[in-house]
């Protein structure tokens, strides 16, 4: 597994990140490709499928923020030890973040499988049918939550330890399981809505599986001993301490989300399909800066905890300089193929003029969006979460109240798109600033040596 490993604490710091981006960029555009998948085969469904799968998606994606508590508190700690060289600690808080996030995942899949009705009734959908496929739907997927917790948080020691190649290597297998079993559950066996879930859940088993026997082979993870080794209570509470912040910073964001998605339920179905649409095409640029965020993370904690300043100063303004690149041109791309994107997926009228309005609205602050995920990721690896939860927490939660104003004005429902734009574009300047007098303030008070590389 050594020759996978990409030394983040030596040699050049741009060629580092991108050697460790890169493959999480392509798992991230094979999660995007995972979702497509999904959505094309479910979009022969209809509108009112669409719209059942995408809401169960943005439950699944509440979810995401529990399991981020875990993964981003184990991360920051296991690449800070990492860099340290204390192994013996890497492994520790490896355990306890697999730990814990095996214990949400059982007490997420009692809610969302038992409580499926009236969650999904939060909703109000205008259709019973709609209503009907959402509970389906977050019923089977509730089964996959085990498979994605331990995949995502095996995913992210694996990387804090270099080694992002193997994380990759396991969703391309798992896509591609996706691929060939959606088209034959959802038409061939006619399962429909339960088909779609089904095959997600079988995909992410297998990308869990795979994980778990590169883990077994790894000079690091490969003895971790779950269910033999006492709880380390103390390591379980600074997990804790770094990944609760994050994981409510993102919770308040899929909280708000689901009230914003209420306000777009008034404007019709077609419209919550749009939504769920384009916030999956839309991925195309957070997806692509969450893989050097990723890598920021891991390079930035790693040099942080060897005391290396400079690289962890320069780590951040490489991956800056290239995210900016890649989102001007996601960017574009966006703006002048949104109705050929959206047309591949829905085809009718009002619901391509719909989609096309979406994504030129939120293409306007995909540049700054890039940004900001690539800073908190670098305040996260820093142990700086409760800040980056707080301003999250400020802005994101003003989205209601001026989603409200705008929808109520001749803009309809794309005031709701635009409220999404300036509160993105605005916390990510706050973010990006606060983050460089962060790091003036470390160097004022020799916190780590910036001389040092």
């Amino acid at each position: 597994m050594r020759s996978k490993k990409v030394d983040l604490l030596k040699g050049p710091v741009t060629s580092s990140i991108v050697r460790l981006a890169i493959p999480i960029m392509a798992g991230s555009f094979l999660s995007l490709a995972y979702n497509l998948t999904d959505m094309f085969w479910v979009g022969r469904l209809g509108t009112q499928a669409v719209a059942a799968v995408g809401t169960g998606g943005l439950l699944m994606w509440v979810s995401d923020g529990i399991l981020s508590i875990m993964r981003i508190g184990g991360q920051v700690h296991c690449g800070q030890a990492y860099g340290r060289g204390k192994i013996d600690q890497v492994r520790s808080y490896g355990r306890e973040s697999l730990r814990l996030g095996y214990l949400a995942a059982f007490f997420l899949f009692l809610l969302y499988f038992f409580a499926a009705g009236p969650i999904i009734s939060i909703f109000n959908f205008n259709e019973a049918v709609t209503h009907g496929d959402a509970i389906i739907y977050l019923q089977v997927s509730s089964f996959g939550l085990f498979a994605t917790f331990g995949g995502r948080i095996l995913s992210a020691l694996l990387t804090t330890a270099g080694n992002s190649k193997s994380p990759f290597i396991a969703n391309a297998i798992g896509l591609m399981a996706n691929m060939i079993l959606d088209p034959l559950m959802i038409t061939t066996l006619d399962m429909g809505v339960f088909g779609a879930a089904l095959a997600t859940v079988i995909a992410q088993v297998i990308v869990l599986l795979i994980l778990l026997v590169i883990a077994k082979n790894d000079e690091i993870f490969n003895n971790l001993q779950l269910f033999s080794r006492p709880i380390a209570w103390k390591n379980v509470a600074e997990i804790l301490r770094i990944g609760l912040p994050a994981g409510a910073q993102s919770l308040i964001r899929s909280m708000v989300t689901i009230v914003i998605s209420r306000m777009v339920v008034q404007f019709g179905d077609l419209s919550v399909a749009v939504q769920r649409f384009g916030s999956q095409v839309e991925s195309i640029s957070w997806m692509t800066a969450d893989g050097f965020g990723s890598a920021v993370s891991a390079f930035i904690a790693q040099n942080y905890g060897a005391g290396k300043g400079r690289r962890v100063k320069k780590g951040y303004l490489s991956a800056f300089l290239i995210v900016l690149i890649i989102c001007i041109f996601t960017t574009s791309i966006l703006y002048f193929f949104a109705a050929d994107i959206t047309s591949l997926f829905m085809g009718e009228p009002e619901a391509i003029a719909g989609g096309r309005a979406y994504l030129q609205i939120l293409s306007a602050s995909q540049i700054l969006l890039g940004l900001e995920i690539i800073t908190i990721a670098a305040f996260s690896a820093l142990g700086q979460t409760r800040f980056t939860a707080i301003v999250s927490t400020i802005f994101i939660g003003s989205r209601i109240p001026l989603a409200a104003w705008l929808s109520s004005t001749p803009l309809g429902v794309n005031g709701i798109w635009w409220t999404m734009t300036i509160t993105t574009n605005v916390v990510a300047v706050v973010f990006i600033l606060a983050f460089i007098s962060y790091l003036k303030k470390l160097e004022r008070e020799q916190v780590i040596d910036f001389k040092s590389l």
